[in-house]
């Protein structure tokens, strides 16, 4: 295989991308157009795929650790905790539960969208998930005995290996008895890292969320004394970036990505978790498989891919656009002014509407390839075939004269 600036021995080149998968999952994408066979490869960070024939490139992520030291293990006395239930498909994102048997890693359930702009989400998922667990029956549950103060120390971590966290945390505290409406009272709501609130003796739930992790569990204080929880999100982050082919820069004002859920094993489809995240954005999320969609402008410019969260990593994945921005102008003498109140729509060669758009000079991110312009000017319509190049940003004119 031909590479730009260095060639590597085949087996040398299989080896390095076998390593690569191992360590870091395994990477879909699927480009809108062909990428140029002379298109850059960087070897060690790009991976070259084939998609129905055509040549794609994605950036393999870095992964990088989150300082380790002891965290504080769980020793609350009494706590029960039970497993995740999956929420439906319209709900808003459901805090996962941890399990005493095996505190394993649960990947994320589905949601509505949510706009990346919440550090924390604002939504009523950890008061539907107190409810549902405060509804789950136990078997035995010890004797409460009334009077003096239960001093609660709570803490969370990425992982077992994981220091504690010491920022970003959003904890809420639920009493488990229902009030005269039939919800749970939150009796506390407090951001920040360790936490130590005093509490009368009882049962409660207690609610850690992490960005878009979460962990929802039930603790029981039996008596006055002291106490700690600890909460093990088994969460990462992922941090987005796109550029052109050739890593040229793309306009990061008309970039934005979607984080879906990964895919469905029963349906194949993605549930939307996360709409317009910017541009070196840390998104927070626990572990698992997810899908995302990088969109460049709001035409045809998009490609998609999975990732997968790692706990205590920070994953950066650089996706690879073919695309570029083009300039349309209608104008009645090359380099003239541009017309206003022109009506635009432009064409694929197969006779598809890809993008329409009104003014003089709308500006627009398209996926590489060939497409017409029509500019529509009162009863007047004129056009021209154009092509787009990744990365190669341009005008285009369309001149105002009889065809």
């Amino acid at each position: 295989m031909n590479q730009t600036g260095q060639t590597l021995p085949h087996r040398l080149l299989q080896a390095l991308r076998v390593s690569l998968f191992v360590a870091l999952g395994t990477l879909s994408l699927n480009g809108a157009m062909a990428q140029g066979t002379q298109a850059p490869l960087n070897l060690g960070t790009i991976i070259e795929k084939s998609n129905n024939e055509r040549p794609v490139y994605l950036k393999l992520p870095e992964t990088v650790p989150v300082p380790a030291s002891n965290p504080i293990k769980n020793d609350a006395a009494g706590a029960g905790e039970t497993s995740p239930q999956p929420d439906t498909e319209t709900a808003p994102a459901a805090p996962q539960e941890a399990t005493t048997q095996t505190d394993a890693p649960q990947p994320a359930s589905p949601a509505t969208e949510v706009d990346a702009e919440a550090e924390t989400p604002v939504t009523a998922s950890a008061a539907e998930s107190a409810e549902a667990l405060a509804a789950k029956q136990e078997p035995e549950k010890p004797k409460i005995e009334p009077g003096g103060i239960a001093r609660l120390e709570l803490t969370a971590l990425l992982s077992d290996d994981e220091q504690i966290l010491q920022r970003g945390i959003n904890w809420r505290i639920f009493s488990d008895e229902k009030d005269a409406e039939g919800h749970l009272p939150m009796l506390n709501n407090v951001e920040g890292g360790p936490l130590e609130v005093d509490l009368e003796p009882g049962s409660y739930i207690v609610y850690a969320g992490y960005g878009y992790a979460n962990l929802t569990k039930r603790v029981i204080l039996p008596k006055a004394g002291d106490y700690r929880e600890s909460f093990n999100l088994h969460a990462g982050a992922m941090r987005l970036n796109a550029v052109a082919a050739g890593d040229i820069p793309l306009d990061s004002n008309i970039l934005k990505f979607d984080i879906y859920t990964g895919e469905d094993t029963d349906t194949g489809a993605h549930t939307l978790l996360i709409k317009n995240v910017k541009p070196d954005h840390v998104v927070k999320l626990s572990q698992g498989v997810y899908h995302v969609v990088s969109n460049y402008g709001t035409a045809n410019a998009k490609v998609r891919g999975d990732v997968e969260i790692t706990e205590g990593k920070l994953i950066n994945v650089t996706m690879i656009h073919n695309a570029a921005k083009v300039t349309l102008r209608l104008v009645s003498e090359p380099g003239g002014e541009a017309l206003a109140n022109t009506i635009w729509t432009v064409f694929t060669p197969g006779g598809d509407v890809v993008k329409r758009a009104i003014g003089a000079f709308p500006t627009l991110a398209l996926a590489a390839g060939d497409y017409t312009a029509i500019a529509k000017q009162g009863n007047e319509v004129y056009n021209r075939d154009f092509s787009v190049n990744p990365g190669l940003n341009r005008d285009i004119e369309v001149l105002a004269t009889a065809q």
